[in-house]
């Protein structure tokens, strides 16, 4: 039922993109797992900078900023 919800509040693109983010992008992948590092203060300066498409439909689609893990997870 959630994923019906999301499905209908974004188009396919933006999903794809937090898909991506979530899945299979290295630096941001490392960074929420760790919850430190390099590849977390990596992803947290991204966050303030708005520049990662990946990681700004991951905060649209998910809530929360590319380096936290989703709510859901």
């Amino acid at each position: 039922m959630g994923e019906m919800e999301t499905e209908q509040k974004f188009d396919q693109k933006t999903l794809q993109r937090a898909d991506f983010c979530m899945s299979k992008c290295t630096a941001c992948k490392v960074g929420r797992d760790k919850g430190k590092g390099f590849f977390n203060w990596v992803v947290r300066m991204e966050s303030k900078l708005k520049i990662c498409p990946w990681c700004r439909a991951y905060e649209k689609v998910y809530g929360v900023p590319a380096y936290q893990k989703p709510p859901e997870a």
